[in-house]
This record gives structure tokens, sequence and C-alpha cells, in this order.
């Protein structure tokens, strides 16, 4: 019986443990106004920005002029993206949600 409870408690505190270190947990989203402005940018965004260490989703609008990035906080940040988006020749300023 103590045996019982005992891999019950274990079992419990490592699903609490996993829930604890989520990767989803880290995720932020930043939007970027960008000078990105036709196919041949937006190919250009999405072949380099895509493989920047901690990004899980890229998503450049030509219309409004912004590329919005799901990125891994544990990996990366806001400055690094911008300063990454900068380095292929465009602008990159934070848009305020």
């Amino acid at each position: 019986m103590k045996r019982n409870i005992f891999f019950g408690i274990l079992a419990l505190a490592l699903c609490l443990s996993a829930a604890a270190g989520n990767p989803k947990n880290r995720l932020c989203t930043v939007t970027y106004r960008s000078s990105v402005e036709c196919e041949q940018c937006r190919k250009k965004v999405e072949a380099n920005i895509a493989f920047e260490k901690g990004v899980r989703d890229l998503q450049v609008d030509l219309s409004a002029q912004t590329i919005r990035i799901t990125f891994d906080t544990a990996k990366t940040d806001t400055a690094t993206l911008g300063s990454a988006i900068r380095r292929l020749g465009y602008s990159a300023k934070v848009c305020e949600e």
C-alpha cells in the first residue's frame, strides 16, 4: 500500500514538473513595422528569419508592411530578431499592440 502511494506521488510530481517546464509557456509574439514591399522581400525574410534560433512562427503581411514572429523567449528576444531583420536590409520597429 505504501509503495503504491509513493509511486502515485512520484508520478504526480513528474507530471507537474513536466507541465511547469512546458516550452509553450515561453512563447511570445512580436510584430515589427518593416519596409518589406514586394514578394521578393517576403521570400527573403521568410528564408532567413524563420531559421533564427527560437523562431516558431513567422508571418509577413505585405499590405500592412508588418512581420509577426512567434518565438521562444528562452532562446531569443525582440532585440535580436529586430537586428536580424535589419541585417537583411529592412527596417524593424516594434509595433505596440
